[in-house]
């Protein structure tokens, strides 16, 4: 333990690489200390994860607004938002919702409409 001030002391718990990482104490706060390698797989997990999550939650939109091809509708929604994560850090679910209602609103003939199709129903029956 190494006390720099009354205010400011470092505690540094030394372990092996198999067992818990290092841990600094600085004042009251907990530090864990870890490889860079093992820090960018963590960063690396995160960031496919985040992809995931936003796919996901891409092709939940997408179904609800009843596509006709459901892989038409993605292609342009895939393009549409790697247009937006070029300005934008991180899409949140407006971002997909925003996307999602600008495509039906731009290209209505990829999604079923539900009162045509309804009419068709009768108009058949």
């Amino acid at each position: 333990m190494e006390t720099i001030d009354e205010d400011f002391t470092i505690t540094v718990k030394k372990s092996d690489l198999n067992a818990t990482p290092t841990s600094i104490v600085i004042g009251d706060v907990n530090y864990v200390l870890i490889l860079e390698s093992e820090y960018k797989k963590i960063q690396e997990i995160i960031k496919l994860n985040h992809e995931a999550l936003i796919f996901k939650s891409l092709e939940k939109e997408i179904l609800q607004e009843m596509p006709r091809d459901f892989d038409d509708v993605f292609v342009v929604a895939k393009t549409l938002l790697n247009n937006i994560q070029s300005k934008k850090k991180n899409l949140t679910i407006h971002d997909i919702k925003k996307i999602v209602k600008d495509i039906k609103i731009n290209y209505p003939n990829l999604f079923i409409n539900i009162d045509e199709y309804f009419k068709q129903i009768n108009i058949d029956s």
